[in-house]
Parts: structure tokens; C-alpha cells; sequence
């Protein structure tokens, strides 16, 4: 399907008019499949590709270089992958690890944007990493499997809801609770995917996840973006 497609959908499923929408824009809709997208890449890492990454030191920041990286899956020089470590490893190796020249062996990372690499040289290495799809515009294809894309429909549906008060967003968590099951399912298959190419990252485990917790902030927010009367 189409983002329009799923636009038409979600309005429909809204009791609107696709053609005409009153109680939502067309932009509205189209920044909640954007976000119900984004969201599914982060739960699931079902996006993924392999780019060349110049080695010429020890520290590196990966979004300048890749905007859309979430999280390493795989790095490699010379078809030799590199071990996924932590700096107190590191320091537990070789003290002077941060300033120590040879063919590199190990890796680590922390938050979003730091990468180190150890030893530091001047090759080009392999980097796999999931990463978050590009926004989408109308007659676009959303990049996560096909046998989603209904899913964002539910989302979408959850999302536009959210500002019409308590009776809808009650009928609305419904639909983020058939969205988060269908991401589940597809963390599953990745997960098992990413096992047999022994990724260094899985995706996040949904089932072990209490979802109660995450009604409970919703209605949080609902409750402060409210306006009283």
C-alpha cells in the first residue's frame, strides 16, 4: 500500500470523509503513519543495510556520516568481523586501547552517535546497522514489510484519535494494542534472522514488554494536553 492508501483507510476507519477529512488534515494523518513507521523500525529492526565505513582513528560519531542509524548489527574488516566490547573491557585489555595502532578486533558504542574501534587504522570497513526509514510523502511505499502495512492503519487509527478526548482514546488503545501485537510477531521474525547472521544486536523482546505501563503514559499525556475547562 500506498501512504495515501493507508491515509484513505485511516479516515475511513475514523468515520470521515477521505476526501474531504473535517476532523483531521491530511497532513495529520500522514505525520501518524510516519510515526507509527519509525516506531516499527525501532521495536522491530526489520530495516537494515551495509554501507563501507572509513576507519582512520579510534572514536567515531555515525549519524553525521548515517542520519537514519539506530543500532550496529554487524562490523567487519577484511571479512573479519569485529567483536562487540565495552570500554571497561577495553581498559581491562589494554589500558592504552584509545591510542593503540594494529588491525582492528574490537568495537563498542554508547548511546546513539559514539562509536570506538580498536586498534585505530586507516582501512575501509564493513558497517551493518538497522536503520529508521526516510518520511514518507503521499504516494510513497513505507520500507517495513508489505504484510505490515496494515498495521499502520491501526496505528494511524490509535494516533489521530488521541486528541478527540478519554471515550475515543479509550476505543483508539485498542487499535495500539493490535499494532505493538503485529510488531511482536515481526520482532520474532527478525530475531530469529538476526541470530542465524549472529548480529550483535536483537531486537527489543515486545513480549517480556508490560504494556500496562505504556497505557498509563498515554493517558498521562492525554490527561496534561487537555485543556480544562
Amino acid at each position: 500500500m500506498t501512504a495515501s492508501e493507508i491515509a484513505t483507510r485511516i479516515i475511513t476507519r475514523i468515520d470521515d470523509d477521505p476526501v474531504t477529512p473535517v476532523s483531521v488534515s491530511a497532513a495529520e494523518v500522514l505525520s501518524a503513519i510516519n510515526e507509527g513507521q519509525d516506531l516499527a523500525s525501532l521495536l522491530t529492526l526489520c530495516l537494515e543495510k551495509t554501507v563501507d565505513f572509513s576507519l582512520a582513528g579510534t572514536f567515531y560519531t555515525p549519524r553525521p556520516l548515517f542520519p537514519d542509524f539506530l543500532v550496529p548489527l554487524r562490523l567487519s574488516v577484511g571479512g573479519v568481523r569485529l567483536r562487540p566490547s565495552t570500554i571497561a573491557e577495553l581498559d581491562a585489555l589494554n589500558p592504552e586501547w584509545q591510542d593503540f595502532g594494529g588491525t582492528p578486533s574490537r568495537y563498542c558504542t554508547l548511546g546513539s552517535n559514539f562509536l570506538a574501534v580498536y586498534p585505530q587504522s586507516a582501512v575501509t570497513a564493513k558497517f551493518t546497522y538497522a536503520y529508521s526509514p526516510v518520511a514518507l510523502s503521499s504516494g510513497d511505499t513505507p520500507a517495513i514489510p508489505a504484510a505490515y502495512h496494515p498495521d499502520l492503519v491501526e496505528y494511524g487509527v490509535y494516533r489521530v484519535r488521541l486528541k478527540e478526548g478519554a471515550q475515543q482514546l479509550a476505543r483508539g488503545l485498542g487499535n495500539l494494542n493490535k499494532f505493538l501485537d503485529s510488531m511482536q510477531e515481526l520482532g520474532g521474525l527478525v530475531r530469529a534472522k538476526s541470530r542465524a547472521a549472529r548480529y550483535d544486536v536483537q531486537p527489543f523482546e515486545l513480549a517480556l514488554f508490560d504494556r500496562s505501563k505504556l497505557i498509563d503514559e498515554v493517558l498521562k499525556w492525554q490527561a496534561k494536553s487537555t485543556p480544562k475547562r
